[in-house]
């Protein structure tokens, strides 16, 4: 199937002249004081710049109740994007459609429920704001920049199949079939699969990967050893890590 196919229908809205830098967050994981080192050294600028948020704010790290505070606080402000990612997927289908505990809590779930019900000790509603919060995010974002379309999502699209028969299954878990045989012009932007995973450098400090067939890919291992988490801007391909 060629990109034609994929993205037949789809519409890219032309942001040229809104925003100097689209600005992009790789996966958090619950790892909040590096999510703030590198969102301070980006310095996002909200009526310049567009910020776009991939997922995966939850489980593993330390700190995933207020990880995923800042990502309610932030898709409120202007000129933002706040995606879903298959981490919040997981704890939606555990809280809400009667999931398997044995899929999220040991995928770093534990980890985030016992934030929630700290949360919850201090506001009875957190559950139920943080579950409207991530059924509200949309899975994917499309754009048009200086000529070029961009697509941003968590983890890809199946590129033998058109757009209109994505199911959220890609759009939140396709690895290796997505990066490997993707061969489109639209330029998409994803997380999910560390970077360490790809090359052999697991546990090594990595940073963004651009792929030869019109990929980037943003997630840098927020929880593994040495790991970051990365903000780039890809309009010019400069990039932030965070420290560690």
């Amino acid at each position: 199937m060629t990109e034609k196919d994929n993205f037949a229908g789809v519409t890219f809205p032309d942001v040229t002249d809104k925003y100097e830098r689209i600005l992009v967050i790789g996966d958090i994981h619950g790892n909040f004081d590096r999510l703030l080192s590198v969102y301070r050294k980006a310095k996002w600028r909200p009526q310049e710049d567009l910020l776009i948020l991939l997922g995966d704010y939850v489980d593993r790290g330390p700190e995933s109740g207020r990880s995923l505070r800042w990502a309610m606080e932030m898709s409120e402000k202007e000129n933002t994007v706040v995606l879903r990612g298959n981490h919040e997927q997981m704890m939606l289908a555990y809280y809400l459609l009667e999931g398997d505990a044995d899929i999220w809590l040991p995928n770093g779930g534990d980890k985030t429920k016992r934030d929630m019900e700290k949360w919850q000790e201090k506001d009875p509603d957190a559950l139920k704001k943080a579950l409207k919060f991530i059924a509200a995010r949309p899975l994917y974002h499309c754009l048009r920049h200086s000529g070029r379309d961009y697509m941003f999502v968590h983890a890809g699209i199946n590129p033998w199949r058109s757009f209109a028969e994505q199911t959220s299954e890609h759009f939140l878990w396709i690895r290796e079939e997505f990066y490997r045989n993707y061969t489109g012009r639209v330029q998409i932007v994803a997380g999910h699969t560390p970077t360490q995973y790809l090359f052999g450098a697991f546990g090594a400090e990595v940073a963004p990967v651009r792929l030869d067939n019109n990929i980037i890919l943003m997630d840098t291992g927020s929880f593994l050893p040495r790991g970051r988490i990365s903000c780039m801007d890809v309009l010019s391909g400069r990039f932030w890590q965070s420290d560690e």
